[in-house]
């Protein structure tokens, strides 16, 4: 039983840290939207960095709006993918830890990270495509990037999803051997 109670602790300490992490992400992307969108240097400058671009880009207000939408759209994603994580977290900090509200969590928390990751990819291509659409021909891009982080970040997405299916058949178990006493 002791075991149960330093997992709700857990539970609940994990998830004032991904709330807070949540928050932190939030007035980033805040500080991003007042200080660096107002001003055209700098939002370009942050875009040729977070791209690793160094070739000639054209910063239309149709190429900024689209990619301001894009990031929008990831920033989404991964506001989703903690949503999810939270919940786990608070599932885990329930009267019963082990459960199918846990399982389900925790293979939402995965899928979640699997289109965080690929969404990375497919934003980030189409980023680049839709800033150099305006380029003279010859100089358009389209370039799809797949590293070791996003590689990282699927295996563990999917060590997460197996890990969720593995504890959705452990509750259903419990459950089980439950009704039998």
């Amino acid at each position: 039983m002791h075991d149960v109670a330093e997992l709700r602790r857990l539970g609940r300490l994990m998830q004032h840290i991904v709330l807070g992490v949540g928050l932190l992400i939030a007035l980033a992307v805040i500080w991003l939207v007042l200080g660096v969108f107002g001003e055209q240097a700098r939002f370009e400058g942050l875009v040729r960095n977070g791209l690793s671009l160094s070739g000639p880009l054209t910063f239309t207000p149709s190429a900024v709006g689209a990619t301001i939408v894009l990031m929008a759209v990831q920033f989404g994603l991964l506001a989703a993918a903690l949503y999810c994580v939270w919940r786990m977290f608070g599932a885990f900090a329930a009267e019963e830890p082990l459960s199918v509200e846990s399982a389900h969590w925790l293979r939402r928390a995965s899928l979640a990270f699997v289109a965080v990751a690929g969404g990375s990819i497919v934003l980030q291509a189409l980023m680049i495509l839709v800033l150099t659409l305006g380029n003279p021909p010859g100089q358009k891009a389209l370039s799809i990037g797949f590293g070791s982080s996003e590689l990282l970040a699927l295996l563990i997405a999917c060590v997460m999803y197996m890990a969720g299916r593995l504890m959705a058949v452990a509750a259903e178990v419990r459950a089980e051997q439950r009704d039998f006493v």
